[in-house]
């Protein structure tokens, strides 16, 4: 998801890491080891504007989590995107027209790589942000997390400091005022639903998140440190290819 530029070391309480074929997966805490040892269900988030996600490498990934996960479901946060654009100061058809070009280059781009490793499978998913705005579980984890961003601190404070260098990576060096990064953070509590309980918006019996580097919003999720928790059929870690692609 589009946490690219974060940083953080979130810590790895599950042992040690696990090389599986061409990737290492860091289970974030027991709990999250042995949801990912079940392999029942993984949601992909893909960034757009990130050239991590390339097509060697989501070709390499998709196929890798095709052999691994009983369904994949990729998500790709278009109407999350337009957010960022808004915080940027684009107008608001400016802001929706770069935010079609950008999610329709990326969808494309899922879509051939997927394609050259022969997926997806019936059981799998490509899936625009908007299109699962509608899920009930959705919305009502949705109104949860905008309810604890106004209660806990620590909650915003870190969402508030990841969309702070999203918006630097996308050349905004601010100062940037209150509005414009609560604008900005849009996009991350957009995806916070997808973090607590993917298992439920899925129909899933139980489901993996994960990223390709540590995220210090996982961290809070994940320890118990703030309002809002993860169901317990929730999991967290942190995927990286072994070698580059």
């Amino acid at each position: 998801m589009d946490l690219m530029t974060a940083r953080g070391s979130a810590v790895d309480r599950s042992g040690s890491p696990v090389v599986q074929g061409p990737f290492t997966v860091e289970p974030f805490t027991e709990a999250c080891r042995a949801v990912w040892e079940q392999r029942q269900h993984v949601v992909v988030g893909v960034s757009p504007g990130n050239s991590y996600f390339s097509v060697p490498r989501l070709t390499a990934l998709l196929g890798w989590l095709c052999d691994e996960f009983a369904r994949v479901d990729v998500v790709i946060p278009d109407s999350a995107l337009e957010q960022t654009f808004l915080a940027l100061g684009h107008d608001p058809a400016r802001a929706a027209k770069k935010t079609r070009g950008e999610i329709n280059a990326l969808v494309n781009r899922v879509t051939r790589a997927w394609r050259e490793r022969g997926g997806p499978r019936p059981e799998d998913g490509l899936h625009r942000m908007s299109q699962l705005e509608s899920n009930d579980v959705y919305r009502e984890r949705l109104a949860e997390c905008e309810k604890a961003l106004a209660e806990d601190d620590a909650l915003w404070e870190t969402c508030a400091d990841m969309s702070r260098e999203v918006l630097a990576a996308r050349g905004s060096q601010g100062p940037h005022t209150d509005g414009t990064i609560a604008r900005a953070m849009g996009y991350l509590v957009a995806e916070l639903p997808f973090f607590l309980a993917s298992a439920d918006i899925f129909d899933a019996p139980t489901s993996l998140n994960f990223y390709h580097r540590p995220l210090p919003l996982a961290e809070l999720l994940f320890t118990g440190k703030c309002l809002i928790q993860p169901s317990p059929r929730q999991a967290y870690a942190t995927i990286r290819p072994v070698r580059p692609v």
